[in-house]
Order: C-alpha cells, then structure tokens, then sequence
C-alpha cells in the first residue's frame, strides 16, 4: 500500500515518481534498455523488490546496471519496501522497481 492505495501490478516508486505499467509482467524480462529508460544512473540505490522470495535477475542485466553506474540491490518485495523507506527517510535519492 502506497500513500492509501494498494497495487496488483508490478510499481516504479521513486521520492517524486510512481510509475505504473512500465515494469514487464516477470522481473525475468527485465532488460537493459528498460533500466535506461527508467534512468537508474540518476539514483543512488535502485531497489529490485521480486515479490515473496528473493528472485535475481540474469547476471547479464546486473552486469549491465553495475555498468551504467547504479548497481541493482534485490530482495523480496516485503525487505525492499522497508528499505526503500529507510533510505528515502535519510534522504537519499533511492528508485524502486516493485512485483507483487
């Protein structure tokens, strides 16, 4: 639940962004050129919350995230929640990529 809605669907959560239907159904098929789009070399953190379990992705995109500037940090969804708001409560510039 974000600010008193509750989503089904995979969310971008950033300090001034909330994006939804950007995220690919799977994490699976996250990519490279989606990682661009959503300018993850603009954050510190970039969160990858993958639902229930901790899920990573190929170790292609985390090569290509590490490349680009901002490393992907994944987690299951409840754990990245909680560290989103902890490191957005310090002020840090952190994005959220979150599947339910």
């Amino acid at each position: 639940m974000i600010n008193d809605a509750t989503y089904q669907d995979p969310i971008v959560v950033g300090l001034d962004v909330l994006r939804e239907n950007v995220l690919p159904v799977d994490s699976s098929e996250l990519n490279k050129e989606l990682l661009e789009e959503l300018k993850i070399s603009d954050y510190e953190v970039v969160i990858l919350g993958t639902g229930k379990n901790q899920q990573f992705p190929s170790w292609d995109l985390l090569e290509q995230a590490q490349m680009m500037g901002t490393p992907l940090e994944v987690m299951a969804t409840d754990a990245a929640c909680r560290t989103f708001t902890i490191l957005a409560s310090d002020g840090r510039k952190v994005l959220a990529l979150l599947y339910p």
